[in-house]
């Protein structure tokens, strides 16, 4: 995608969202087609509707069930470094929330696998993508610290909830040279992207980030 593409994309986008694409790339956001992508994406359709006109603030908002959409920010520098440092073939996402960061890695990967604790999120999700055309996600609703429940060797692993501890059910279907992305609460809140390199992990990057807790178990709509 050229520059120009990119500003007339930007420049045909809801006005808040060119805000948002603004300020992702101040914030060091230089992929120019994932930066189209979020400023053409609905974003508001995505949360709460009492909060949709803050959907392109800089801020995490409710989507339903206790739980939140991240940050622009965050959703865009995860990315980046999926696009950085990911063959993009398969991708495990745990945690669909609303389906946005699903929808971003659909446009980028092969195959999306994501997962689901709480089945109302789970529903709505898959409705709402379903309804965007998205047909290169696999969704399961299941407890997402046991990882994919069939043998399927992952290009890189996503994780959208704060952990204390690493799940070996999701590092150990990662390919080598695949790629961890997820948040941790040790030594203070951040989000942190990690390479497997034989039996040791090549940190890559990280930010400061807060998340919701990664919780066992199911619950049902």
């Amino acid at each position: 995608m050229s520059l120009h593409d990119l500003n007339w994309l930007i420049s045909h986008s809801e006005p808040k969202a060119t805000k948002m694409v603004k300020y992702l790339r101040e914030q060091g956001i230089s992929h120019d087609e994932l930066l189209a992508l979020m400023g053409s994406l609905p974003r508001h359709e995505f949360v709460e509707p009492a909060f949709s006109h803050l959907a392109y603030s800089a801020t995490s908002l409710p989507i339903g069930r206790n739980q939140t959409i991240s940050q622009p920010l965050t959703v865009a520098r995860m990315t980046q470094w999926l696009l950085t440092h990911a063959r993009l073939g398969r991708v495990l996402e745990i945690g669909t929330g609303s389906g946005y960061q699903t929808r971003i890695l659909a446009h980028f990967f092969n195959k999306v696998h994501t997962v689901e604790r709480q089945q109302w999120l789970y529903l709505q999700a898959k409705q709402r993508l379903l309804s965007m055309g998205v047909k290169n996600v696999e969704y399961l609703f299941a407890d997402g610290q046991t990882g994919w429940p069939h043998k399927v060797e992952m290009d890189a692993v996503i994780i959208t909830a704060m952990a204390s501890k690493i799940p070996l059910a999701l590092t150990g279907c990662l390919k080598q040279q695949g790629i961890l992305i997820m948040p941790i609460d040790h030594p203070s809140p951040q989000i942190g992207c990690w390479r497997k390199e034989g039996e040791r992990w090549k940190c890559l990057g990280t930010e400061p980030a807060f998340f919701v807790p990664l919780l066992e178990g199911l619950e049902h709509a």
